[in-house]
This record gives C-alpha cells, structure tokens and sequence, in this order.
C-alpha cells in the first residue's frame, strides 16, 4: 500500500504530474492486488482532473463504467460517478454535475467503507453548485445534511469542506468576520491533514474576504 499511500499524498499536495506517475506504474504492475488497481484508476481520474485534462479523465471513466470484467470493484463506482461530477462542474455544466451527484448517491450502500464522509463530501459538493447558481434555499438544504455527518472525527477534509461551504454563504450575507473565521479553521484543517491544494485555495479566499472587509 505506500506506493499507493504515496501517490495520494502526492495528489492532496496538488503534485498532480507525479502522483499521475505512480498511479499509473500501479495499474501496469502485475503484482498489485485488484483492489490496489481500481484505487490507482481513481487516482489516475483525480490526477487527471487536477491537471485538467478533462476529456482524458471522461474517456477513462467512460471505459471503467463500460468494462464487462468488472476489473474496478463495484464499492469504488461511486467514487468515478463523484469524479464525474466534478469534471461536469469544472466544464460549467452544472446541472450535469448534480445528476452525477446524485447516482452516485444511487451507488453508495451504508456496507461501503467511508459512508458516511461520502455522503457528507455529497451533499457539500451539491450544496456549493447550488450556492453558485443562485438556488441559496437549496444550497441550504444540503449544508444541513451534510451536518449530520461531517464531523472531525468522521473527516477532518469533509468538515473542513463545510466549513467553507457555511463560510461562502456568510460572505454572500456580508457577515464576513464570521465567514472569515471559518475560513481559516478550514484552512488550517486541510494543512493538518495534508491538503495543501485545498489549504492554497482556502488562502485566496481568505484574502478576498479581508479585501472585503478593508474596503468597508
């Protein structure tokens, strides 16, 4: 597993080049386990998205969902639908990007490892699009399950994602002191785990916020 464990924390550190690297040694080795394989083709797919090479990532998901020997285990199909739906979201097509959310939501079983940070990183990633489109009651709606279950505990990742998610909605309601606040535990919870991609994103945000807040 630590080449894998590699590869991934290559990824979370936004080295989208390297990890794509390993990943794909991983799926060529003949020793690797199938179970090793199908996490080297998710990884493989979000290596992909980082560098933003969408079609490819499409075309590999496409193959996955298509192969009749079923050589990516089903527990991992609803991970390719939630990769699916960030390259619909990432390509602007929005509503595409929720329907993708939802079938993975139609995949996911309680039997399945890591359920309920699955659903919780769901329902924040539906409650953001929405948040972007304008729908705040039903961004809303999907900010509070996605409380139910993301917790510390649960995934620090998961609740760090609603975090900001709550952060972006305080700032759309110009109360950007707490936005702000929330913003930099998020941040400061995605560099304790790791996440430095998503810790450098947190940092822009928390820059425009404090522009904001300067302007008056």
């Amino acid at each position: 597993m630590s080449k894998l464990d590699d590869a991934n924390r290559l990824l979370d550190a936004g080295q989208f080049s390297k990890a794509r690297e390993l990943f794909s040694a991983l799926i060529v080795d003949v020793e690797s386990a199938p179970l090793i394989k199908g996490r080297a083709r998710l990884g493989e797919v979000r290596a992909l998205i980082g560098l933003g090479n969408f079609e490819e990532a499409i075309d590999l998901i496409e193959r996955i969902f298509e192969d009749k020997k079923q050589q990516v285990q089903p527990n991992l199909r609803p991970y390719f639908f939630h990769e699916r739906a960030r390259i619909a979201d990432f390509q602007g097509n929005r509503h595409d990007a929720i329907a993708y959310y939802r079938e993975e939501l139609l995949h996911l079983s309680s039997s399945m490892p890591h359920y309920f940070r699955r659903l919780a990183e769901n329902y924040i990633r539906q409650g953001t699009i929405f948040l972007e489109i304008g729908e705040r009651e039903n961004c809303e709606i999907y900010l509070r399950l996605a409380r139910d279950y993301a917790d510390r505990v649960t995934s620090e990742k998961a609740y760090a994602d609603m975090l900001t998610l709550k952060a972006r909605c305080l700032e759309e309601d110009g109360e950007l002191s707490k936005a702000l606040n929330l913003l930099c535990e998020a941040r400061d919870l995605y560099i304790t785990d790791g996440l430095f991609y998503e810790s450098a994103t947190a940092d822009k945000r928390i820059a425009d916020v404090r522009c904001r807040m300067e302007r008056g």
